[in-house]
């Protein structure tokens, strides 16, 4: 056994030239995979942002194509809640009692003014009706908030309303 063992000391020294080659080809054959890394990495960000920019331009189109329907604009005046949407019994709607029955304009007007997490629908800021009838329409709540924010308003204002 002694015999197989090799002794490192007893090994001849490397030679200056090959270890020179053999660390260029180690750093050339590297730095050819990182760059081929970063170019597919940078081609399918591109792929990425092209294929962003079209859903922006989609969303764009279908929602000017909600604000151009008829029976939207009709809706408008109305609760933001759809029929499906029902609020139980027990908690009081923006626009009704606490038993569910609608309260007049005239009556939210005469009561006074009391502080509560869910304020009455008659405060909400027009500018966020599009993204109430957004929600209403099943489009989800985060994709409706990034709309917001893209906007430049505040996301969490309708969660106020929900």
């Amino acid at each position: 056994m002694d015999s197989l063992t090799v002794q490192k000391h007893e090994l001849p020294p490397t030679n200056q030239k090959r270890m020179v080659a053999f660390i260029n080809h180690f750093i050339v054959s590297t730095v050819t995979f990182l760059n081929k890394f970063a170019s597919d990495c940078e081609s399918k960000f591109v792929t990425y942002e092209q294929k962003i920019q079209n859903l922006e331009a989609s969303l764009l189109i279908v929602e000017a194509k909600l604000a151009s329907i008829d029976v939207l604009k009709q809706h408008n005046d109305g609760p933001p809640a759809s029929a499906e949407m029902k609020p139980s019994d027990s908690q009081p709607t923006a626009l009704g009692s606490s038993d569910g029955e609608p309260v007049s304009a005239a009556e939210l007007q005469s009561q006074p003014e009391i502080s509560t997490l869910n304020p009455p629908a008659v405060e909400r800021d027009p500018k966020y009706d599009l993204y109430f009838k957004m929600l209403q329409l099943g489009v989800p709540l985060g994709a409706v908030k990034n709309k917001i924010s893209f906007e430049g308003l505040d996301p969490d204002y309708i969660d106020r309303f929900l």
